[in-house]
């Protein structure tokens, strides 16, 4: 079986990782906290007046490092905080964190004992779901949220009429890469748009 290519960023805790260059990323899941937060207070107040038993959250790209609990952390947070208010037990919550199978997810797991600290005496289930999100992953209506952030702006792959015709996505060649730029842009364009009807 031919395996496929992918694409993800830098394993590991070394230098050049993507734990130890995160941070636009991390910036930008600060400011989603009040979306998430809303978000979770919509959820709860469009069920019933009671928190459903059991929510199900995923993180889709969580990549691995310092942020890969971020958007979760605050999901849960918020739901504890809502269920606090309105003097309801919180329900379970099952975090199922995805991405490429190729993804440094031994870094994700070493992290997951401050999910589970911080949110005592609640429970909290943790699962991992390797895979493209550009394909399926969970049981139709099983999920309440997801999060994704900073993912979404990759493709599932490169643009099959670039690949095929052998027509690089930037050439050094100022000249080929003008006249090549408007064929370049519509493949993306295209992969783009298949890629979202999938997701």
């Amino acid at each position: 079986m031919a395996s496929t290519q992918m694409v993800h960023m830098n394993q590991g805790q070394g230098e050049t990782s993507y734990a130890r260059n995160s941070g636009i990323q991390n910036a930008l899941q600060n400011r989603m906290k009040p979306l998430i937060e809303a978000a979770i207070a919509e959820l709860c107040s469009s069920t019933n007046t009671l928190f459903p038993e059991k929510m199900l959250i995923a993180d889709l790209g969580c990549s691995s490092g310092p942020n890969a609990l971020a958007l979760v952390s605050i999901a849960v947070e918020a739901i504890h905080s809502h269920c606090l208010q309105l003097q309801q037990p919180p329900p379970e919550v099952c975090v199922l964190l995805n991405d490429l199978p190729d993804n440094d997810f031994n870094t994700v797991v070493k992290s997951l004992v401050t999910l589970h600290q911080s949110n005592e005496p609640a429970v909290v289930t943790v699962g991992i779901m390797p895979g493209s999100f550009y394909e399926r992953l969970f049981t139709s209506g099983s999920m309440h949220l997801f999060c994704s952030l900073n993912s979404l702006n990759w493709l599932s792959k490169a643009p099959e009429d670039l690949t095929k015709n052998w027509i690089p996505a930037y050439d050094v060649d100022e000249h080929a890469r003008r006249e090549r730029f408007p064929v370049v842009l519509e493949a993306y364009a295209q992969q783009f748009r298949k890629d979202f009807t999938f997701f």
